[in-house]
């Protein structure tokens, strides 16, 4: 079998961008938003995410030493993830919906990038050795849902926190009858 350059950064980047597309879409899908499990799917896909983009940077090709645009991207995503993760926190649920889907649509930009030109790596592979891509693939699919199917199943599902705070609220606080005069 040929050389075809595969080094472990390049092939962990390309394992993590795979799994990002699968367990990235899988929780697009899921239609509980907020829940625990959908948030540490989210939690999962964005570390994957952030290890793609910032691993990039040490991969230089075709011009070693060099950044491309590419790297620009990188960047614009590491920005666009950050503030997915920060509007929630400031309750700006569309926002972070709008640069999580964003995002996962850079990500499959950036597949269609790879798989469009013939003399990457990853469309050379699959020329020398259709089988063990193929393999490959399987095997990174069924990780991802695997990955979406242990958190959904195996997570207890809890309240998101507005509702967490409101019954303890709810539980604290004296009802009519609880107040000594009768009358509150």
């Amino acid at each position: 079998m040929q050389d075809l350059g595969w080094t472990l950064l390049i092939a962990s980047h390309a394992i993590a961008a795979s799994l990002a597309m699968v367990v990235g879409v899988l929780n697009i899908v899921r239609r509980r938003r907020g829940d625990r499990p959908h948030r540490v799917i989210g939690r999962v896909w964005a570390g994957l995410m952030y290890f793609v983009a910032i691993g990039s940077f040490w991969i230089q090709e075709p011009k070693p030493g060099e950044f491309s645009w590419i790297h620009g991207l990188s960047t614009l995503t590491i920005v666009t993830l950050t503030l997915a993760l920060w509007n929630p926190r400031r309750g700006n649920i569309r926002g972070h919906a709008a640069n999580m889907i964003g995002t996962y649509c850079g990500l499959l930009g950036a597949f269609i990038g790879v798989i469009a030109v013939p003399t990457r790596r990853v469309p050379e592979s699959f020329q020398h050795d259709w089988l063990g891509m193929v393999q490959i693939s399987g095997m990174i699919v069924i990780a991802g849902v695997a990955v979406v199917y242990a958190v959904t199943k195996l997570l207890p599902e809890k309240m998101d926190r507005r509702q967490e705070v409101e019954e303890k609220f709810d539980a604290e606080s004296p009802s009519v009858g609880d107040h000594p005069s009768g009358s509150y």
